[in-house]
């Protein structure tokens, strides 16, 4: 898998490197560059290693790329909010081993189709940003600040649900 900075290159997509993040809106001087440097501050505060963080690592790679889905690719946001949904609508407890199947479930999903789902606009994807996670100082804190961010990103991508629902179906039916 390609890395954002690279997908950015190869897809002309010209990345601001002052100001205010060009694609979630966050607060930051620096641009998008700074918005994922600030999702570091999660692995300061959590063991990754630990079962009981995983939710939250994912949570916060959902929100992260759904937030910048420019520099990602237009079938990720699929992935990104299928999983979202399993989480918050399904309580799918999230471990590494579902990944792969997510990603067979959203496979299947696109086979002769075309990924058609418009982003919200830039800045209207999510009341809370990276640099809100910034503020968590305890390991709870984290996780609760996480929660809420992925939450406010996936309010903000509802309109991709109806899409998402076969590869939901898909996904609980394989798991």
């Amino acid at each position: 898998m390609q890395d954002w900075l690279s997908y950015a290159e190869k897809h002309g997509i010209k990345l601001l490197d002052n100001g205010p993040c060009q694609f979630c809106g966050a607060p930051v001087l620096n641009g998008v560059a700074e918005c994922h440097q600030n999702v570091n501050h999660i692995a300061e505060l959590l063991d990754y290693s630990d079962p009981a963080n995983y939710t939250t690592r994912f949570l916060s790679v959902d929100a992260l790329a759904l937030q910048h889905c420019e520099v990602h690719g237009p079938w990720n946001n699929y992935i990104h909010f299928a999983r979202l949904v399993l989480i918050f609508e399904k309580s799918v407890e999230w471990n590494y081993s579902l990944t792969p199947i997510l990603s067979n479930a959203v496979n299947d999903y696109k086979r002769n189709r075309s990924a058609v789902r418009t982003p919200p606009p830039k800045g209207e994807r999510g009341e809370i940003t990276t640099a809100d996670i910034l503020t968590a100082s305890s390991p709870e804190e984290c996780r609760t600040t996480v929660k809420e961010w992925a939450y406010s990103v996936y309010e903000a991508f509802y309109g991709y649900r109806e899409d998402i629902e076969p590869i939901v179906a898909n996904f609980l039916l394989k798991r």
